[in-house]
């Protein structure tokens, strides 16, 4: 039986191994607003960085389009095709390895249960596809106020890029980095990628009130 960081052994719900960050009721405001403070920091950013023919817009468009393969017209189904399948495909399988490899095994009948006694990597690998599960929904929504706007306006084109900004950062960048135990990566661009979202509803918001 191994007693890495990465194996899962333990019968009962282990003890964390690591400290995490601890708060009482003073500190925890400021931690909140803090937080806050760089949503809105990121989303500023994000909507700065990604205007049209901007080098980041640039990028995403190549990556996005499969190097012009696809129209970029059909970017925002592209981008949401190729999200749906990490979060829904490729990380559910993710997760089903992670359960099956923590000792208590993959059980077709209770899936979920065994997922309370992982850690290490099965635990970061299921993890992983749960954070795409809660994140998805916002990204179909700002996805269909995006699809209503006319497709050849700057602020459809702009909401695009910063909808496929989100996909790089999460489905790209996140995962990986949540598989290797790389925190402040992940957090990183966690928040970069929820910016874009805020980002894009904030421009869909100024512009409808204009």
């Amino acid at each position: 039986m191994s007693s890495s960081n990465d194996s899962e052994s333990a019968p009962l719900l282990p003890q964390p191994s690591k400290t995490g960050l601890k708060l009482n009721y003073k500190t925890a405001i400021p931690v909140i607003l803090g937080t806050c403070v760089g949503y809105i920091a990121s989303a500023a950013v994000t909507v700065l960085l990604t205007h049209e023919h901007s080098l980041l817009d640039r990028f995403l468009t190549v990556l996005f389009t499969a190097f012009g393969a696809i129209p970029r017209a059909n970017m925002l189904a592209s981008t949401a095709l190729f999200y749906a399948f990490v979060t829904y495909a490729l990380t559910s399988a993710n997760s089903v390895v992670g359960v099956a490899l923590g000792s208590a095994g993959y059980d077709h009948a209770e899936p979920r249960h065994a997922k309370l006694f992982l850690t290490g990597l099965p635990y970061r690998m299921t993890a992983s596809h749960q954070n795409l599960l809660e994140v998805f929904p916002i990204f179909a929504l700002v996805a269909g106020l995006t699809a209503s706007q006319p497709i050849t306006s700057p602020l459809y084109h702009q909401s695009v890029t910063l909808l496929a900004l989100h996909v790089f950062c999460k489905a790209i960048i996140f995962v990986p980095a949540y598989l290797k135990d790389l925190g402040l990566l992940r957090s990183a661009v966690h928040f970069v990628g929820i910016g874009a979202l805020l980002g894009s509803l904030y421009q869909m918001t100024v512009t409808s009130s204009q």
